[in-house]
């Protein structure tokens, strides 16, 4: 009994291994299990189907990963197949099994054609094939030609087979791929050129078109969207592996760090296209000078691209990029409310390409999804950005246009305007002349003569105008006892003062004269009312009354104005002799004072 009694326990603390073995086998089974192909499987995603190991050092060999201890874990483990900007290497493992009733070739591609290298190490029954491709593997040399690493894969009925890949990159680790047919990699492949195809049809187009634009009108922002669009496009070849597979399939270390150099050099071109569109240094001094320093950041950065390590220069593009598409989105912005030409389509277009970039950036650092929309974000987004900036480009050049026609038009009226002007100027200097001649040689004013000719002129207008005239005559208060004290070269001073005091205190259309000794007379035509005279004669009189400081003495003399008013019914000499008769009531009334005439209208 005591026996029995022991037992039982020790069989129960056992059965918790037992289950946690078993649990480890069938997790074990589960991640080794063949992925199994017959004759009518469809194309096969790479994410689930594989198992990955992070190498860090690059020092495992091919015996390490094959050790029943390789810490290999399922892909699903992860969201996607995107692993970022990481060091080292990473080992995909995938088991096949054919269920195919004759030999089947497969093809497996990743999608990702800036994978530095890939090795393919194939085992089965026959031992180990190996081949591989990458970006900077010679496109001689690659297993299969084509933009994308993709490797062939030959299955006979019932055999199977295990795969590894090796993957090392200094760029992004975007593993993401397919197992498919050959006939279904064919279609899928042509679908893949056709569409690039159109892309870069659509690029030629557009920078043919602007290249024409530029050679028939010299004007320079089509020449640099031009420039741009080549860095661009370079940049996008280079992404997409054509670069590789048609420019310079035999300079493999180049087709490494060509992507950053033209993605950056894109990025430059980019701020000096959208300095000469927008006319930043016109538009936005301020904005054009921080503009001027990040080109000279960028082209720093373009330098950098070419000699910092491969990876490093991957990500100081993408910062660059980012930086540089923020930049130009916001001065765009600006440049909308500053209602610069073209500026909306300009603002839009970026907005499309910073979408693609954005996009491209956080798939590049592993932050969302590897999948089609953010592996084909920035040929969506730099698609659609071209085609607005052409639109733009057509939109400011039609804006321009409208504004030379204006601005023509404009110059010729002004042009028409200046000849009149110089004409009435000519007039204006031949009626001068005949002033001259009918000047008060002492205070340069009009004299006697001049004001008779004018004043019957004045009468003239306000009888045909209906128009009020007012005849103020002003004679100077304690002049003869300044005279007398001072001499009469310092009462000449005084009275050359007063004169300006009179041209600066009437209005333009009016005219000061001097009748002779200290009386003056001022015609103003086109007064309102009585009360409007009265207040212009005030406005003379506190002038005058102002203190004068001539050659270092201080001096002041009042005055009394007597004012006349008529309709143009009365004669020049009659207005004088009225005005006259009211500056004499003005004295008796007290002087330096004024007052109107009682038989005014």
């Amino acid at each position: 009994m005591p026996a029995k009694r022991y037992a039982h326990p020790a069989r129960a603390a056992s059965l918790p291994r037992l289950l946690l073995v078993c649990c480890l086998l069938l997790a074990s089974q589960l991640c080794l299990a063949a992925t199994r192909l017959d004759d009518a499987s469809a194309p096969q995603d790479l994410y689930g189907l594989v198992d990955f190991l992070a190498d860090p050092q690059g020092t495992l060999s091919l015996d390490d990963v094959r050790a029943a201890d390789a810490p290999f874990q399922s892909s699903r483990s992860r969201r996607d197949l995107s692993f970022g900007y990481v060091p080292g290497v990473i080992w995909l493992r995938l088991e096949l099994q054919s269920d195919a009733q004759q030999t089947r070739v497969w093809r497996l591609e990743l999608n990702y054609a800036s994978l530095d290298e890939v090795r393919l190490y194939d085992i089965g029954a026959d031992d180990v094939r190996q081949s591989r491709s990458g970006d900077t593997v010679p496109y001689a040399e690659r297993a299969v030609g084509h933009r994308n690493p993709v490797f062939e894969i030959s299955l006979q009925p019932g055999e199977q087979r295990t795969l590894y890949l090796r993957v090392d990159s200094r760029g992004s680790m975007t593993l993401s791929g397919a197992l498919m047919s050959l006939r279904d990699f064919e279609q899928h492949s042509q679908n893949g050129y056709l569409v690039h195809a159109i892309y870069f049809g659509v690029l030629v187009a557009l920078g043919l078109y602007n290249l024409l634009l530029f050679l028939a009108l010299r004007e320079r922002p089509f020449l640099n969207y031009v420039l741009f669009m080549c860095a661009f496009a370079l940049s996008v070849l280079s992404l997409n592996g054509l670069g590789a597979q048609y420019l310079w399939s035999d300079a493999a270390p180049w087709s490494n760090r060509m992507l950053p150099v033209s993605l950056t050099s894109a990025a430059l071109l980019s701020v000096i296209f959208a300095r000469s569109f927008l006319d930043t240094r016109q538009w936005l001094p301020r904005w054009d000078r921080v503009l001027q320093v990040l080109c000279g950041a960028t082209l720093l950065a373009v330098l950098a691209t070419l000699l910092l390590p491969v990876q490093t220069a991957l990500q100081t593009m993408s910062l660059t990029g980012l930086i540089v598409t923020l930049t130009l989105l916001l001065t765009s912005f600006v440049c909308v409310g500053y209602r610069v030409p073209g500026a909306r389509l300009f603002a839009l277009a970026w907005l499309m390409l910073l979408t693609g970039a954005v996009l491209l950036a956080l798939r590049n650092f592993a932050l969302i999804p590897s999948n089609f929309l953010t592996l084909y974000a920035m040929q969506i987004g730099s698609g659609l950005e071209m085609i607005l900036l052409s639109f733009a480009l057509a939109a400011r050049f039609n804006e321009l246009k409208r504004q030379r026609e204006a601005a023509l038009q404009l110059n010729e009226q002004i042009l028409a305007k200046r000849v009149t002007e110089r004409t009435l100027a000519l007039e204006q200097a031949n009626q001068r002349l005949r002033e001259l001649a009918l000047q008060d040689p002492l205070t340069g004013l009009a004299n006697r003569t001049a004001l008779q000719q004018h004043l019957e002129q004045a009468l003239a207008r306000s009888l045909r105008r209906n128009e009020l005239l007012a005849v103020m005559l002003i004679d100077l208060d304690g002049f003869k006892p300044v005279n007398d004290r001072h001499g009469h070269g310092f009462g000449d001073l005084v009275l050359a003062e007063i004169a300006e005091r009179l041209r600066q205190y009437v209005r333009d259309i009016d005219l000061p004269a001097r009748l002779g000794g200290d009386e003056f007379v001022v015609v103003c035509e086109n007064v309102q009312s009585a009360e409007d005279a009265q207040d212009l004669a005030k406005r003379l009189l506190e002038g005058l009354d102002t203190p004068m400081y001539l050659e270092d003495r201080a001096v002041r003399v009042g005055a009394s104005i007597g004012i006349a008013l008529s309709r143009g019914s009365d004669d020049a000499t009659t207005l004088i002799r009225l005005a006259d008769a009211a500056m004499y009531r003005a004295k008796a009334a007290g002087r330096n004072r004024v007052q109107l005439d009682a038989a005014h209208p």
